[in-house]
C-alpha cells in the first residue's frame, strides 16, 4: 500500500509532443537506454532468489501480490497557469511484494522487493494513457560467516517525472525542467557493497553506486553515473563494533545530449578520484557515529572539467530511541549538476526522524539542504549558467491508526531553489497530501487521497520548460493484496 501512495503522490502530467512525434524511433531509444537499468534489477532479483532459495526454519518468505483499481480527478492534468484541463483517469496496479525476514531477533538474511506497475486510462485525453513501472528493493545477508552483502535500488519509469524525486535516495531539485514534463523518464539508483572478513580484526569491503537518468528533452542532458571503491577496516573495539578504515573510490560521469542545442563540452565525460580514511564507533549502546575525512580531484579530457580538487567529508550521527530513530549527516564532495553536466561542489545537510509518539500517532521529519558549486564553465544548455545553486526541501508528516482497521495521515513538502546571483527566477514548489485507509478484510483495503500542489518562480526570467502552477487531485482507490506466507 505504501507503495500505492507514493505512485499516487508523485503524479504530474504535461503533454507529451516529441515522443509522438518521434513514434518508433523513440519507442526503440528508450528501450536501449532502459536495458542497462533493467539488467541491474534483473540481476539483483537473480541473486535475491538465490538467497531465498535456501530458506532457513528462523526465517520466513512472504509473498503479496496485489491489484489496486482507482479512479482520479485531476483539475490541471498539464500543469499550466492558464488554459487548465481536467480529466477523469482510471488507474490500474497490479503489483507484487516480496519479504524474506528472520522471524527472530537474530543475524538473517532480510529482503523486500517491491514492484508496482502503473496503467493510467484517461477519460477525454487519451493521448496521455500510459504505463507506468516502480521498483524498490533492499537486502541485507551473511552469504558466509566471513561475508556480509547489503543492497538498494529504485528503478522509475515513469511519463510522471515527480514520481522520480519522489522515490529516489537524495532528491535535489536540480531538474526543474523534467520534473514538470510528461515525457517518458527513466531513473534508476542502485547501490551494493560486500565486506569480507581477511581474519582476526581486519577487513575488506568493495562497493558499488550507480545513478541512471534519461528524461529525453532538450533542455536537460541525460546522465549516467556510476562508482567502484574498496575500503580496507581495522576493527578497533569489538564491544562497540568501533573500526577505522581507509578508502579509495572513484566515480564516472558520462552525458548524453537531448535535442539539436550545441553543448560544446558541456556533455563531456569526468571522473572524480576519493582517497580517504574514517571511523565507525558507538559512543553508546543508541549513539554511533560514521565519520571520513578525504581528498578528491577530477579528471576529463575536457579542460574545464579536469584538475578541480578539494577535502571531501562525510559524516553522520545517529541516534535511536525506544520508539524511534532520528539522524543528522554532513556532506562535501565533487559532483555533477546532472541536467547541465557541470562539475559542482556540493555541500549537503541532512536531517531525518522517526518517532510513533502515543503508539497510535507516527511522526516523521526529513530535511535537506544542498549548496552546489560549479567548478567550471562550459557552452550552456537552455537551463544553464553556472551560477551557485541552494535547494532545501523540508518533508513533515504525521499518521494517526483511528482503529486497528482504519488510519489517516498528512503530509507537506517544502521545496525552495534559490540561483544565487543568477538571471534565473527562483522556484518554490508546495505540496500537501492528505489521505485515509480503511481495511474491509485484511487483504482488502479502501483509500481516499487528496493533494494539492502549487510552483511559483519568483523573478524576472523565467527557466526554458518551466511555469507557475496549482493543482488539485482526488482519488478512490480500491486495493487487494492477500499474503502468503511460507
Amino acid at each position: 500500500m505504501n507503495s500505492v501512495m507514493r505512485w499516487w503522490r508523485g503524479r504530474r502530467g504535461a503533454p507529451r509532443q516529441q515522443r509522438r512525434q518521434e513514434g518508433p524511433s523513440y519507442a526503440v531509444g528508450t528501450w536501449r537506454r532502459q536495458r542497462t537499468a533493467v539488467g541491474i534489477s534483473c540481476l539483483l532479483f537473480t541473486l535475491v532468489a538465490t538467497t531465498a532459495s535456501g530458506q532457513e526454519p528462523s526465517q520466513r518468505l512472504t509473498l503479496t501480490p496485489s491489484l489496486s483499481l482507482g479512479e482520479r480527478y485531476d483539475d490541471n492534468i498539464f500543469e499550466t497557469q492558464t488554459n487548465k484541463q481536467h480529466d477523469f483517469i482510471t488507474v490500474l496496479s497490479p503489483g507484487i511484494r516480496v519479504q524474506y525476514l528472520p522471524t527472530a531477533p537474530t543475524l538473517g538474511t532480510q529482503l523486500d522487493l517491491d514492484y508496482h506497475a502503473n496503467i493510467e486510462f484517461y477519460a477525454d485525453h487519451s493521448s496521455q494513457n500510459n504505463v507506468g513501472h516502480l521498483l524498490s528493493l533492499t537486502l541485507a545477508s551473511p552469504l558466509a560467516p566471513s561475508l556480509q552483502v547489503t543492497m538498494r535500488e529504485s528503478l522509475v519509469i515513469t511519463t510522471n517525472p515527480l514520481a522520480r524525486g519522489e522515490q529516489l535516495f537524495s532528491p535535489t531539485g536540480f531538474r526543474p525542467a523534467s520534473q514538470q514534463t510528461s515525457e517518458r523518464t527513466l531513473s534508476n539508483q542502485a547501490e551494493g557493497r560486500a565486506d569480507i572478513r581477511l581474519g582476526g580484526r581486519t577487513s575488506l569491503g568493495v562497493l558499488f553506486r550507480n545513478l541512471i537518468d534519461n528524461v529525453d528533452i532538450p533542455e536537460e542532458l541525460d546522465e549516467f553515473r556510476y562508482t567502484v571503491g574498496t575500503e580496507l577496516g581495522y576493527l578497533i573495539d569489538v564491544a562497540r563494533n568501533s573500526r577505522v578504515f581507509a578508502l579509495y573510490q572513484v566515480t564516472f560521469e558520462s552525458f548524453n545530449a537531448n535535442g539539436t542545442v550545441p553543448l560544446g563540452d558541456s556533455d563531456a565525460a569526468f571522473q572524480v578520484h576519493t582517497i580517504g580514511t574514517g571511523v565507525r564507533h558507538e559512543l553508546t549502546p543508541t549513539l554511533a557515529v560514521d565519520a571520513a575525512l578525504g581528498y578528491n580531484f577530477t579528471t576529463s579530457d575536457a579542460p574545464e572539467k579536469d584538475g578541480h580538487n578539494g577535502f571531501a567529508m562525510n559524516a553522520k550521527l545517529t541516534k535511536t530511541f525506544h520508539n524511534g530513530e532520528a539522524s543528522l549527516g554532513y556532506m562535501r564532495r565533487f559532483s555533477a549538476d546532472g541536467s547541465t553536466g557541470n562539475v559542482t561542489n556540493e555541500d549537503i545537510v541532512s536531517v531525518a526522524a522517526s518517532i510513533n509518539l502515543t503508539g497510535k500517532l507516527t511522526a516523521r521529519f526529513n530535511s535537506n539542504v544542498t549548496w552546489s558549486n560549479p567548478q567550471g564553465v562550459t557552452t550552456p544548455t537552455l537551463n544553464a549558467d553556472n551560477s551557485d545553486q541552494r535547494f532545501l526541501s523540508i518533508r513533515p508528516s504525521l499518521t494517526y491508526q483511528i482503529l486497528r482497521p482504519w488510519d489517516v495521515s498528512v503530509e507537506y513538502i517544502y521545496e525552495y531553489t534559490d540561483y544565487t546571483n543568477s538571471t534565473f527566477a527562483n522556484l518554490s514548489n508546495n505540496r500537501l497530501f492528505l489521505s485515509t485507509h480503511y481495511a474491509l478484510r485484511e487483504w482488502l483495503v479502501l483509500g481516499l487521497s487528496y493533494r494539492y500542489g502549487a510552483q511559483r518562480q519568483h523573478g524576472n526570467v523565467s527557466q526554458a520548460g518551466v511555469n507557475d502552477f496549482t493543482n488539485n487531485q482526488v482519488m478512490l482507490t480500491v486495493t487487494a493484496m492477500p499474503a502468503l506466507r511460507f
